[in-house]
């Protein structure tokens, strides 16, 4: 849990902070990793569904490293 925090997963934590706050990497961007830190990359299709109100668009913002909305504005479609 604290690998992070390693001296090994310093240089991961590093190209993934931006002044010491995570950097929101948009839908199809991933960090730039030294070629010793590469991953394999997995990609998921989710689908939600859910009554109005509950909480999915937050969900999604939340999974994707954005800001949940401030305000409730109920989303089409």
């Amino acid at each position: 849990p604290g690998w992070l925090l390693s001296p090994a997963g310093r240089p991961y934590r590093d190209s993934i902070l931006h002044k010491n706050r995570r950097r929101a990497f948009g839908l199809l961007e991933r960090p730039a990793l030294p070629p010793a830190l590469a991953v394999p990359t997995v990609t998921y299709k989710l689908f939600l569904a859910g009554r109005s109100g509950v909480g999915k668009t937050a969900l999604v913002a939340w999974l994707g490293g954005t800001p949940a909305p401030p305000a409730h504005h109920e989303t089409l479609g």
